[in-house]
This record gives structure tokens, sequence and C-alpha cells, in this order.
């Protein structure tokens, strides 16, 4: 199953030697882009942390908060770019690295990601998340030995009960390689299976569930609390924003909310059974019973509890109903199906995206282009104009990371092998490229085109 285990919203209030040293109006403004990003502020936040930047350029920090913002807000190329200037003014600010290697790795861009998530283990060797992030870019980039030994520091290292799911993941991974998987210290019940989810795109025909408000202020709390420092203020103002988007039916932006709130407070009970409601009107069953099984097993609420098997119940009826659906895969919410409306939308926006092409408005071009993925985030087209867009930018790294992910929803596609291989070449990766120039000459992809297939010979002829 394919669920984004944190979210890149990590932040870092203080400089360490050898960083940009702030100006006072400088760290004025990132305490104040701290609390707007906290509070779910992102406009703010993005104002604050640039002009923090512009009172005080390289500061390590501010770049580091304006990346979360702009990964938050689906800009995931200039995310990237930014957590790695935050890297480069300071090669100390640990949870850079680790946004880094979570932004890369979530854009297909398995190599930047293990090299990321290599320094944060150096920097922080006892915390499991960088070493599970490691093992996933090393077994993308096929490099079984380090994949072996990373995910095995991993399970050595998490003990937090609310993240066993991932031991057992991890597990899989391992014998899957043929490797010895690291006895886990404590058994844990299996996670909810996942691979029959409804592909229905309109909401169920009882809603789930609500989260009972009646209960006292402290039953929701988790039985045992997670190791890592917890952000509740965060998780509630995310829960506030979900609750508001539910109201308005705005369901898919209602499920990012929550996801939100998840990883701001990996315990939040009321996060996690807020988010399974989010999911099964999306759609998504089994996400949605895995979550409220989780928010079930951690309170002592019975209320809570007796709701979120009520939910169980009905979610598995309409599963058993539905059969599987191209979110058996575990897509994460708002990959699923979109309404009519919302997928025209994106059309739009991805049309003008490629107008802008060709007017070379590459920076209005991303804009656009962008704009269609959050709406339609598996209209792979839009990955291989956007990859365009950025080659137009000279941003080649980023435009390789969208071209790897319209291969991934599109694999027969001739398009991104292309601008994949243009990418390559320029990043001085030559053997890669020419392989890739050579798969496109010999493609019979329907969108395939006679004169770059030429191309492509003559230049994987050059690159020998």
């Amino acid at each position: 199953m394919v669920v984004v285990r944190r979210f890149v919203i990590a932040m870092s209030a203080t400089l360490l030697l050898g960083a940009a040293e702030p100006s006072a109006p400088a760290r004025a403004a990132f305490e104040r882009g701290e609390a707007a990003l906290s509070a779910g502020r992102m406009d703010e936040a993005s104002a604050a942390y640039r002009e923090a930047l512009a009172a005080t350029p390289g500061y390590a920090a501010a770049l580091n908060g304006l990346g979360s913002v702009l990964f938050r807000k689906g800009q995931v190329a200039d995310a990237i770019a930014r957590f790695r200037e935050a890297t480069q003014a300071d090669p100390g600010l640990k949870m850079a690295f680790f946004n880094l290697g979570y932004a890369a790795r979530k854009a297909g861009d398995a190599a930047t990601a293990a090299q990321a998530y290599e320094r944060y283990t150096q920097l922080e060797p006892n915390d499991a998340d960088g070493y599970y992030g490691l093992g996933e870019s090393y077994r993308q980039l096929g490099q079984k030995d380090k994949a072996v030994a990373a995910y095995q520091a991993y399970i050595a290292r998490e003990k937090r009960p609310g993240e066993q799911v991932w031991v057992r993941k991890a597990r899989e991974y391992l014998a899957a390689m043929g490797a010895e998987p690291v006895p886990a210290a404590a058994a844990v019940p299996a996670a909810a299976s996942t691979s029959t989810q409804s592909a229905a795109a309109t909401p169920a025909v009882e809603m789930p569930a609500p989260f009972p408000e009646s209960r006292p202020a402290s039953a929701a709390a988790p039985v045992v609390a997670p190791e890592r420092t917890p952000n509740p203020a965060l998780a509630a103002a995310r829960i506030r924003d979900g609750d508001a988007l539910m109201k308005e039916r705005r369901y898919r932006e209602a499920a990012f909310a929550f996801v939100d709130a998840t990883h701001a407070d990996a315990g939040h009970v009321e996060a996690l059974f807020k988010l399974g409601n989010a999911m099964a009107v999306l759609g998504y069953y089994g996400q949605a019973v895995e979550k409220w099984e989780r928010a079930a097993k951690l309170t002592q609420d019975a209320a809570i509890r007796q709701s979120a098997q009520d939910n169980v119940v009905r979610a598995r009826a309409k599963m058993a109903q539905a059969g599987a659906s191209p979110q058996a895969a575990g897509q994460p919410p708002g990959s699923g199906p979109v309404s009519d409306t919302t997928r025209a939308q994106a059309r739009r926006a991805y049309e003008q995206g490629v107008q802008r092409i060709g007017t070379r408005d590459y920076g209005g071009a991303l804009t656009s282009l962008t704009q269609a993925i959050q709406l339609e985030p598996m209209l792979a087209v839009a990955y291989t104009a956007r990859g365009s867009a950025n080659i137009g930018l000279r941003r080649y790294a980023e435009a390789a990371a969208d071209y790897q992910y319209a291969l991934e929803l599109e694999p027969g596609a001739a398009s991104p092998l292309y601008g994949l291989a243009e990418s390559y070449r320029a990043l001085g990766r030559n053997a890669e490229a020419r392989g890739l120039y050579e798969r496109y000459a010999a493609s019979s992809a329907t969108d395939v085109r006679s004169q770059l297939q030429e191309e492509s010979r003559q230049k994987a002829a050059k690159l020998r």
C-alpha cells in the first residue's frame, strides 16, 4: 500500500554553526513564518519566509521553511530546490536533508533522495524515519545491499506502536530481496488490508459515523505517545480546515487537510477518525478501514471505538459490493476518481500550460501544469508537459522527476522517454540518456514522432 508516511512540514528554529547568521529582522520574519506554517496559513508563511531571506540571503532555516510551504502547496520541484539550497547553506541542518530526501523520493528522484537520507542518518542516527526513506530510495535504485542494510536499521530503531505497519512492510521487502528480516521487538496485529477499494467517485450511500464530539477532552489521547514530539497545534488547525472543507463538500481537499493533521501528530485519534471518513466518502474504503481501526486501537473512549467499528462494518460491505478497482494499489487521497467537472478544469489548465510552452512562457506554463496536476494527480500528460516547462527553465533535475513519474503512470508512452533522455543528457548522465534515446527510437507508441525518432538515433550514436 502506498501511504504518505510523513508529510514535509518539519521545521528548524535553530541555526547551526556555520550557517548564515540572520539579522534581527530576518529572525523575526522567520518566527512569523513558523507560526503561520504551524497554523496552516500558507500564503502568510511564504511571505514571512521570503521576507526573512530578503533580509538575510542564504538563511538556511528560512529556506527550509519556504520549501515546506511549497511542498504543501503542491509545488514539489520548487520545494526540492529550496531544500537543496538549505542543505548547501547549512550542511548541519538535519531537517533540510530529511525534507529534501522525502520530497525527492515523492518526485521520483531516488538518487537525490538516497544522498539526502544518507546525510540525514549521519546527522540523526537514531531516527528510524530516515532509514525507512533510505531503504525505499535504494530499493527504487535497485541497490539491493544498501536497501537491505537501511531497512534492517529501520526495523532495529522503530519502536512506536503507531508505526508498526511500516515495520511489517520493511520486513516484507527484506523477505522479497532474500534477506533475513530483523526480528521485531513485539508482535503487532496486522493492519487492515487495502486490496479491494471502491472506484466510486460519489459518496457512500450512508455517510460514515461522525467523530463523537461529546467525549471528554482527554478521552481521545493515545494509549502510548509516539517517541517523536507531536505538533498538536498544527494538527488541531488542520482538523479545523478539514472540518470546514467537509461541510463545503470539498472532500478531496478535506482529505489532504486530515492527512496533514495525522502527520503533525501521528497518534491523534480525531485526525485519524476524520481522515477515515473523508477517504470513505471519496470511495477509498480500504484505507478508511485502516484509519478507523488505528483510531480505535489508540483510544480508550468506548463511544469512539463503537463509531469506528460501525464505520468499518459499513465500509467492508461497500468493498464487498464494489470489488477491486484502480485504487487497489492504495494511492493516497486525491489520486483516485475525480468528478467530470474537476477533470474538465484539469484539462483546461493542462491545455493552457501547453499553450504557454508554445510561447516560451515557461514560468507561466509551470504554474498552469501544476494546477492541472493538483486537480487530477493521475493526469500523465500534465507531468510530461511540466517536464518540458522545467527543461525550458533549465531545471533539468525537476524535469527528470516529472518525466519519470509520467512513465510510472503510463509505462507505454514514448514522449516521457525523450524528455527524460534530454534531461539526463543535460545533467551529464550520458549512459542513461543514450539508453532512453534508443528506447524512444525503437518505440511504436501512439505518441511517438518520426522526426524525434531520427534525432534520438543520432543523439544516441553521439553518446556512444
